[in-house]
């Protein structure tokens, strides 16, 4: 469990220091989610205020980030687990401003 917590630590961190690049001068900033599973199936993230646009499948055990354009203060978040049988269960569900990055570790 050990070596787990800590490649996942390992990812996200990696992660954050990709995207920590500082913003030209007059640009506007660009917030995003980076989301870590920890569960036992392959999870998706689903934006209801954005459409119901998703993430792709994330496997377990690995993270997935992507940029947000257009952030807003109360993002909502839906995560569901996928199940054989084509089943999706709501695992995670949260709200976080994203007009900064942000990470969620769903477990």
């Amino acid at each position: 469990m050990r070596s787990r917590v800590a490649a996942l630590t390992a990812v996200v961190a990696g992660f954050l220091a990709a995207f920590a690049t500082p913003a030209s001068a007059g640009a506007s900033a660009e917030g995003g989610l980076i989301i870590c599973n920890y569960r036992a199936q392959s999870i998706h993230a689903e934006f209801p205020q954005r459409g119901g646009w998703s993430t792709g499948s994330i496997a377990p055990d690995t993270c997935r980030s992507g940029p947000l354009s257009n952030g807003r203060v109360n993002e909502q978040v839906v995560v569901y687990a996928h199940y054989s049988g084509g089943h999706n269960l709501a695992v995670d569900h949260f709200f976080f401003d994203s007009r900064t990055w942000y990470t969620r570790l769903v477990r």
